[in-house]
């Protein structure tokens, strides 16, 4: 039978992902940190995090690859979000795809590991989560970049990851039509607010004649 240690280092099984909730991500998430805190301790941090990093890209591929394969990254992250969502994270999805990229902003307001990671001794969860995750994004699907811009663990309000790929064509045909659909409606709905905008200061002017 396969342990939890072993599933911190990336051999996540079906039916964890099945009965997957909050307590138990909690419980996967703190091995983690106990897992890495001891490899740290044997290894060193650079030996550490590759030894953490051993299955992961391939665990990428698995999980993250079947959200976007046949989708767009915001696409496929926004399907992904449920099952986050289970796990205590709280997630929105920018799709800031353009000029034959595909790309997209995780933005994330909740971050389960945040308020536990000095309990084993870390300043902060992102070596060992965010980091790790980025760079297993990285080696699993080559070509895609993957950018933390923003961290809670740093003060910010909200952590902001960033992942581009080039488009593939279908998709970026996809795309250019989402994006100029959501052009043409943002325009409309800009113009109609401005007409209100302007509507509201001629009254106001008007009303200043009057008392003039």
């Amino acid at each position: 039978m396969k342990t939890e240690n072993e599933l911190v280092t990336g051999n996540l099984r079906m039916e964890d992902i099945i009965t997957i909730d909050e307590s138990k991500a909690m419980k996967l998430f703190r091995n983690r940190f106990k897992r890495y805190k001891v490899l740290v301790e044997e290894l060193g941090d650079e030996a550490a995090f590759e030894k953490m990093m051993e299955k992961y890209p391939q665990q990428q591929q698995a999980l993250m690859g079947t959200f976007i394969e046949d989708n767009t990254l915001a696409q496929g992250f926004k399907k992904a979000d449920p099952l986050l969502e289970l796990m205590g994270f709280a997630m929105e999805i920018v799709d800031i795809s353009q000029n034959e990229i595909d790309a997209a902003l995780e933005i994330q307001r909740v971050c389960p590991v945040l308020a536990i990671a000095k309990e084993y001794g870390f300043d902060n969860p992102c070596r060992v989560f965010c980091e790790m995750e980025q760079e297993a994004t990285r080696r699993a699907f080559p070509g895609m970049k993957a950018a933390i811009l923003s961290k809670q663990a740093e003060g910010s309000c909200v952590c902001v990851f960033k992942y581009e790929r080039p488009a593939k064509k279908v998709m970026a045909s996809s795309t250019d039509k989402q994006s100029f659909f959501y052009k043409l409606k943002n325009h409309i709905s800009k113009v109609a607010a401005l007409v209100t905008s302007l509507i509201k200061i001629g009254f106001k002017m008007l009303a200043m004649r009057f008392i003039n």
